[in-house]
């Protein structure tokens, strides 16, 4: 369920809106939002272009491109452990706050913020991000 919710809204058709300048758009639920272009957006939702997600046991396993326009090939890969989360996956509140507070404030910033001390090398162009805890 976890890795399905980060597809569904961390996907690249999600995060790219279609438009080029802020606009008024009318949600399923008759609301209203703003919809900005991806490149106004607030990071992560600028640069995090998903490859994909998916649960391995009791850890969720995020890999990502970070396109800031100095995208470097580099394949990042965030596992996120939830063996002492204590999590109602029926709760859909709760679990986006969780998946969105751990993406957001691990990733939050332009890539200089959060990849020196946040993140590991394993090769020239993959490197493992810890989230934030």
């Amino acid at each position: 369920m976890l890795a399905a919710l980060v597809k569904e809204s961390y996907s690249p058709e999600r995060l790219d809106p279609g438009v080029s300048e802020p606009t008024v758009v009318e949600l399923a639920d008759g609301s209203r939002a703003i919809a900005l272009p991806q490149e106004q957006m607030f990071e992560p939702y600028r640069s995090l272009r998903l490859i994909d997600a998916a649960a391995l046991g009791t850890t969720l396993v995020i890999t990502f491109h970070w396109d800031d326009g100095d995208d470097d090939g580099t394949i990042f890969v965030m596992p996120l452990d939830g063996r002492d989360v204590e999590l109602d996956l029926a709760d859909d509140i709760a679990v986006t706050t969780f998946l969105s507070h751990n993406l957001e404030f691990t990733l939050g910033g332009p890539r200089t913020s959060w990849e020196p001390a946040r993140s590991t090398p394993l090769s020239r162009r993959l490197a493992v991000v810890r989230p934030w805890s």
